[in-house]
């Protein structure tokens, strides 16, 4: 059985903690008067889901500029992110949505990087391969309770899935659930995305949803399914056959930082969408 464990439950006290004892960002000495030979250091918090890719990109980005450090925070969810660019709490806010209107008169500027597949999964042990939009709304109504009732094997159906306001459940309503459909009471609930991996991972006869670039970047051994007969890969992301998909993307405070702007002009070019694509994150620019 999965059981939630409670985690950051005072996550910008601890941002505020960290913060303190970190330098701040885009600070050090200019060696050549412009701002970029300097040693910078960006902070680095926001979205959960859009972490993976950034630490992929900064990792890559920082093996190339020395001068570059990327220090990353708890996990704030992206309206965190947000808040802690626009308090200077943050150089650089992960996302998984974009900016509402009320953000967008924060003075913040919002980049998308990737969009990202949200890949309904199941753990090893469940021997099949697909499901259509109309099993998965009785999945989570609650109206199997068996593998076999959808033909697989004889194993009874763990539901796992995430709070209402986590952009997770957002897109499968949109694409799967609709508004209006009641989850079984039976469902575990998950407040971070890393808890649904593991369930997905430790408990046999579970299904879930979860990042398909998290899924193939970090090769986490889960069964990956069908949605009406489609995969979830990046080809089939960017053809437009398999839509449920998010936009993962940063903001930063204005005007940008000739530093960070270095850095996103880079993430959304040619040699980082060709990374992000190999990492199974499907870019927002093309490496054409």
């Amino acid at each position: 059985m999965v059981v939630n464990r409670v985690r950051h439950t005072a996550a910008f006290v601890m941002l505020g903690v960290v913060s303190a004892l970190v330098l701040g960002g885009c600070s050090g000495g200019d060696s050549n008067g412009d701002g970029r030979g300097s040693f910078v250091r960006f902070r680095v918090s926001g979205s959960g889901t859009c972490l993976p890719l950034l630490r992929i990109l900064s990792e890559e980005y920082s093996a190339a500029h020395e001068n570059v450090e990327f220090v990353y925070l708890p996990g704030l969810h992206s309206g965190g992110g947000i808040r802690g660019v626009a308090n200077d709490d943050l150089e650089i806010g992960s996302v998984s949505r974009e900016l509402t209107a009320e953000e967008e008169q924060l003075g913040l500027a919002y980049f998308k990087l990737s969009d990202d597949g949200l890949v309904l999964a199941v753990h090893p042990s469940v021997e099949i391969e697909g499901l259509t939009t109309g099993q998965v709304r009785e999945i989570y109504r609650g109206e199997h309770d068996n593998w076999q009732e959808l033909g697989g094997n004889d194993m009874p159906i763990t539901i796992l899935d995430r709070n209402e306001d986590e952009s997770a459940k957002i897109i499968l309503r949109q694409y799967v659930l609709g508004p209006d459909l009641e989850v079984s009471s039976k469902a575990v609930n998950l407040f971070y995305e890393p808890d649904m991996v593991e369930g997905l991972e430790n408990t046999p006869g579970a299904v879930g949803y979860f990042s398909l670039g998290l899924g193939l970047s970090e090769e986490i051994p889960v069964r990956h399914l069908r949605l009406d007969g489609v995969e979830a890969t990046v080809e089939n992301i960017e053809d437009g056959s398999y839509q449920m998909i998010r936009p993962l993307g940063v903001v930063v405070k204005t005007p940008i930082a000739p530093e960070i702007e270095d850095f996103i002009d880079w993430a959304r070019g040619q040699e980082a969408a060709a990374l992000m694509r190999s990492r199974g994150f499907a870019p927002s620019v093309s490496d054409g």
